[in-house]
């Protein structure tokens, strides 16, 4: 539920954000949320991953290095977080010109800068909470946040007349609360000492991470960034809007992962064996999820922008593309666990950044000729080499009993049948059947296929319903 939050509050705001902003305001809020992700990747220093690998390191009954743990990454981020918010401000001119190429941007840079030590701390604190399985306190802190953002947000654009500065200073507030009530909440978790060996033991684990966070970045939203210098700020508000659309599938697979790596670290401490089995029916049935959502967002995602956004009538070409980068992010969050588990996070930094280094230079080869659609084409295609190129990896280092035809037959139908999205059959009333047909035609061919079928499907409602030991009985070695 928590998970389902945040991505919830920003389709809310969507249809009130499209019809009050220009196209080119809604693409400097995509900018600005754009310079918020990335200095957040470089404050946290890998080092939320870290605690967490190293918080199993010692067992229930050690709890006083557990809490020594958790105190050592809370301390350094927050460090760290401060320095890079006074840098952002001091070069608030250079940064602003650079991304916004806007002047009196500055602000907005500074009003950015003085949402990073909250965001960060609050993003910490959850971490802790989710360590601790402390579900209802997690669910609170986000709600605060969400819910305040998101309240101020809408009152102030629509009765105060703000405009993008006064998103992100609701923002602010919104962050600063919530990590505060976080902070409350996880206070007896930090009652340990500052140990310098711990952190350089998360460091040795954590920064190989960074390179491999900023490379995700890239993979993520560097398009937005090309596509406001050889594009404009209009397309990048189309091509935000499409990724709103997007990010649907996004909020049950966010919710997903939030619970998906601390449980396959608990499996595998209990035994290892189930852990892979786990894993390796994950996979499949993951991928038939978001192909399924995804194609069928895709199909219809004309019909939804028209209604939700009018006024960025381009946007649905690009939301397919976008889909299959959103399959290929959730495969790659999956995959990493086998380099976790095996301690060689330096891999996942050298292959992140040769597909941040594709996309990169995709985005460019695409979008002078094919605007949005190049972007989220750049984007998908990155991610689908890197889903690959984990795969290969990971299976030398750690392998796990994965079902690739499985998967291949899945997205593989879900982007042919995908292209009845952007084609039109003359009469609505036509298009619609067509696309529901579409839909139809996906499931029945995961029946025909014999990658999903009786068993799986019984196993695929256990998987739905909630993480369970998936696998048992049907271990391979």
């Amino acid at each position: 539920m928590s998970g389902l939050i945040v991505p919830l509050a920003g389709l809310i705001t969507l249809p009130v954000f499209a019809r009050v902003f220009t196209r080119g305001e809604y693409g400097l809020i995509e900018l600005g949320t754009t310079l918020t992700v990335v200095v957040l990747t470089i404050t946290d220093a890998g080092l939320t991953a870290a605690a967490l690998r190293s918080f199993y390191d010692y067992t229930t009954e050690r709890d006083d290095e557990r809490r020594t743990v958790l105190l050592t990454g809370f301390l350094t981020t927050t460090a760290w977080a401060l320095v890079v918010a006074g840098l952002i401000v001091l070069f608030r001119d250079e940064i602003a010109h650079w991304l916004f190429s806007r002047p009196g941007a500055g602000t907005l840079v500074v009003v950015i800068a003085g949402s990073v030590l909250a965001v960060n701390t609050w993003r910490y604190a959850g971490e802790v909470m989710r360590i601790r399985l402390m579900a209802f306190n997690y669910l609170a802190t986000t709600l605060i946040a969400a819910v305040l953002s998101t309240t101020i947000a809408i009152v102030g654009v629509v009765a105060l007349d703000w405009r993008v500065k006064g998103v992100f200073v609701a923002g602010v507030i919104g962050s600063s609360v919530a990590a505060a009530f976080g902070l409350v909440t996880i206070r007896r978790s930090l009652e340990g000492r500052f140990s310098p060996h711990e952190l350089r033991r998360m460091l040795a684990y954590g920064l190989p991470l960074v390179p491999a966070s900023i490379a995700a970045w890239a993979l993520a939203l560097i398009d937005r960034i090309i596509l406001a210098h050889i594009g404009s700020l209009s397309q990048v508000g189309q091509y935000a809007i499409a990724n709103r659309l997007a990010s649907l599938v996004m909020i049950g697979l966010t919710a997903f992962l939030f619970a998906l790596t601390p449980f396959l670290l608990s499996t595998y401490s209990r035994d290892p064996v189930q852990e892979k089995a786990a894993r390796g029916r994950t996979l499949t049935y993951l991928t038939f999820i978001l192909c399924f959502a995804g194609l069928t967002l895709t199909l219809f995602a004309k019909e939804l922008i028209d209604v939700l956004a009018p006024r960025f009538d381009e946007s649905y070409k690009a939301v397919g593309p976008l889909m299959l980068g959103a399959i290929g992010y959730g495969v790659v969050s999956l995959l990493t666990t086998g380099f976790s588990i095996a301690r060689k996070t330096g891999r996942l930094a050298l292959l992140a950044l040769g597909a941040a280094a594709l996309n990169i230079g995709l985005n460019f080869a695409l979008i002078p000729s094919w605007g949005i659609v190049g972007a989220g084409v750049a984007t998908a295609a990155a991610y689908v080499v890197l889903a690959v190129a984990y795969y290969v990896i990971s299976q030398r280092i750690y392998p796990t009993p994965y079902e690739p035809q499985k998967v291949l037959v899945t997205v593989g139908l879900g982007c042919a049948l995908g292209v009845f999205g952007v084609v039109s059959f003359g009469s609505e009333a036509v298009t619609f059947v067509v696309k529901l047909l579409a839909d139809g035609a996906f499931l029945a061919g995961m029946w025909l296929t014999r990658t999903v079928r009786g068993p799986e499907l019984v196993e695929l409602r256990k998987f739905a319903l909630g993480m369970v030991p998936l696998g048992l009985g049907r271990t391979r070695p």
